[in-house]
C-alpha cells in the first residue's frame, strides 16, 4: 500500500508539475520530481526501499520528460547520500517523530534545503557530463527566483502534508 500511494503522488506530481502548473503560471516544469524525492528522503529516511523506489521513479521521469539519461537518478543518489550523512551528524530523526504541526515548518525548510542541494547536483551532472557550455547563470536564476522558490515551497508543503496524512493516520 505504501508503494502505491507514493507512485500515485509521483504521477500527480508529474502531471501537475509538467502540464498544469506551467499552463497556469508560465514557469518551467521539471521541479516536481526533485521535490518528491526530497520529501521522500525527509519523511521516510534513507532506507533501501526508499533509494530503490526513488531510482525507479527518477528513471521513469527521465524517460517520460526526456531528460539526459542518469541526471535525475544521479542527483537522487547524491541527495540520499547527503541526507544520510546529515542524519549522522544532526538529530533530524527526532523532528519527524514530533507532533506534525510543530514539525511542519522545520521539515519543509529541510526539504527546501535538500531541493536546493538536488538542483545543484543536477546542474553539476548536466554541466560536466552532457553540456559543457551550460552557464552558472542558469542555476542562479533557478535558485534565486522567488516565483520558482515559492512554487517549490508550496509543492513541498502539499506533498509533505499528503505523506504525513497518509502515514500518520495509519500509525495513529
Amino acid at each position: 500500500m505504501k508503494y502505491f500511494a507514493i507512485i500515485g503522488v509521483w504521477f500527480v506530481a508529474l502531471v501537475g508539475d509538467g502540464i498544469i502548473l506551467p499552463a497556469l503560471t508560465g514557469l518551467p516544469s521539471g521541479f516536481g520530481i526533485i521535490v518528491l524525492l526530497s520529501i521522500m528522503a525527509v519523511v521516510f529516511g534513507v532506507h533501501r526501499w526508499v533509494i530503490g523506489l526513488g531510482m525507479i521513479l527518477a528513471g521513469m521521469t527521465e524517460l517520460i520528460i526526456g531528460t539526459y539519461f542518469g541526471t535525475i537518478i544521479g542527483a537522487w543518489l547524491v541527495m540520499a547520500w547527503g541526507w544520510y550523512f546529515l542524519n549522522q551528524f544532526l538529530n533530524i530523526k527526532s523532528i519527524n517523530k514530533n507532533n506534525f504541526l510543530m514539525a511542519f515548518v522545520p521539515v519543509t525548510l529541510l526539504g527546501l534545503g535538500l531541493f536546493v542541494f538536488g538542483e545543484g547536483v543536477l546542474w553539476i551532472i548536466i554541466r560536466f557530463v552532457y553540456e559543457s557550455g551550460l552557464s552558472t547563470i542558469t542555476l542562479i536564476n533557478i535558485l534565486c527566483s522567488p516565483a520558482i522558490f515559492s512554487i517549490v515551497a508550496i509543492e513541498l508543503a502539499v506533498t509533505l502534508f499528503i505523506f504525513r496524512f497518509i502515514y500518520l493516520s495509519r500509525n495513529a
